[in-house]
């Protein structure tokens, strides 16, 4: 979803570069409030574009973006004066799970943006069409459609632009919709540069009410913190540290966790399993059987290769011809996978559970987790461990939560900072190699 936000934040202030254009005429003295012309959808955000560039200087330098030359705040004000596009207030935008997304860029003149589009409609494949007082500019390369009224400029990207139109621009009875409320208040981070807000059906299958992110600069990477407010209370604490296992560096998805599960109520207990059911819902996991007896450390690892040589039998001829068995050894890439958990009470009946669910199946001395590879079981009174390796995985003291995930190619790392009442603050780190290819055509 980011790399589409990234391709409509920045088509406002390119457009510019395919021609020239005459200085800057003076703004309107007032412009329109613009707020109730923003479309529904799963995520939206503002961005103050000429601090969030200053911010980010540093992140393009330490990753030698070619082109950051063009991505300085500097020259996309003096590119969006000569455009009419008024940078110095918030740019928002917008963007939905099922692939589309778009931007609301507030305007200072229409003059020099009408020959701008004129301009673009001869030298690309475009197709304009005249919906009462909007001319849509619709690139059809790109799925693009184009309009701008006085005091703003729609950019959007997908395949439901008339749906978006007619219900947030052509609706005569239009409002401020939910969801911009919800990140115009914003009382957790109002001095940032990029902010984003959700309150999808996504997020609330999982108890969250809505969740807030804010970009926060860093050279190495894009790292947005975050704030997200669930429906309920669950007042369990993030610990300082936890028993953990060693994770390769080439796994791609890691579970790091350590919470105070001790002293759980009945009525908590109750909650917990609630909301970790939806997760495992498919599978019929017996959460309130691991909730009886977890202590609060987990640990998961999957992803990765290690090398396993195994002994074989085979015939063979020898100098006469006779045949004979002979010894041999081979080698073999094995899946790497790890679980590990503890406990306040042995594991034992858990265990025998999941056998008697078909979650877990065991051949001779190794279990699979439904489709997993064979593992080793370590069964300790306040521990269980499952293992692909050939010796169990070393332990130390965790002194962070935190999750590495790989979604859709993409590597995100989640850590949580630390948990109130009804809300989990944490951080989000996208790698910026992923979003530098997404951008690769800047």
């Amino acid at each position: 979803m980011y790399k589409k936000l990234a391709f409509i934040l920045f088509l406002a202030f390119l457009l510019g570069v395919l021609l020239y254009l005459k200085p800057f005429e003076s703004p309107k003295e007032e412009l329109e409030e613009i707020e109730t012309f923003l479309p529904d959808a799963e995520l939206v955000g503002q961005v103050y574009l000429l601090d969030f560039l200053t911010e980010s200087t540093d992140l393009m330098l330490f990753n030698e973006i070619s082109q950051r030359q063009f991505l300085t705040s500097e020259f996309v004000l003096s590119l969006a004066k000569k455009f009419g596009l008024d940078v110095q207030n918030p740019v928002y935008v917008f963007a939905n799970e099922r692939g589309d997304a778009g931007s609301v860029v507030p305007l200072y003149t229409t003059q020099k943006l009408k020959s701008a589009l004129d301009r673009i409609s001869l030298d690309n494949n475009v197709k304009d069409t005249l919906i009462g007082q909007d001319r849509i500019y619709h690139l059809t390369d790109y799925q693009v459609h184009i309009f701008h009224r006085d005091h703003f400029l729609f950019i959007y990207y997908g395949d439901y632009f008339y749906d978006i139109y007619k219900e947030s621009v052509a609706n005569k009875e239009r409002g401020i919709a939910d969801t911009w409320k919800g990140l115009f208040s914003n009382p957790i981070f109002p001095n940032e540069n990029l902010v984003l807000y959700s309150e999808s059906e996504v997020l609330k299958q999982f108890g969250i009410d809505h969740a807030f992110m804010a970009h926060d600069s860093d050279s190495s990477g894009f790292h947005l913190k975050s704030s997200i407010k669930i429906n309920d209370s669950i007042p369990f604490f993030v610990k300082d540290s936890g028993r953990a296992i060693k994770f390769s560096a080439r796994s791609k998805r890691t579970i790091d966790l350590h919470l105070n599960t001790v002293e759980l109520s009945e009525e908590v207990e109750e909650l917990l399993i609630e909301k970790l059911s939806l997760l495992t819902s498919k599978i019929n996991f017996p959460i309130a059987d691991f909730i009886d007896i977890w202590s609060g450390d987990f640990c998961f690892e999957e992803g990765g290769y290690y090398l396993v040589s195994e002994k074989y039998i085979e015939t063979e001829l020898d100098d006469n011809f006779e045949p004979t068995q002979v010894e041999k050894t081979r080698y073999k890439n094995v899946p790497r996978y790890s679980l590990m958990f503890t406990v306040h009470e042995p594991a034992n009946q858990l265990i025998d559970k999941l056998l008697s669910k078909g979650i877990l199946t065991q051949e001779d001395e190794q279990f699979r987790f439904l489709f997993s590879p064979q593992l080793k079981l370590r069964l300790l009174d306040d521990e269980v461990v499952f293992y692909s390796t050939a010796n169990p995985p070393k332990h130390y003291t965790s002194l962070r939560n935190r999750i590495e995930w790989t979604y859709k190619g993409t590597d995100f790392e989640f850590q949580v900072d630390s948990l109130s009442n009804k809300t989990v603050f944490g951080s989000i780190e996208v790698p910026m190699k992923k979003i530098l290819e997404s951008i690769a055509f800047l």
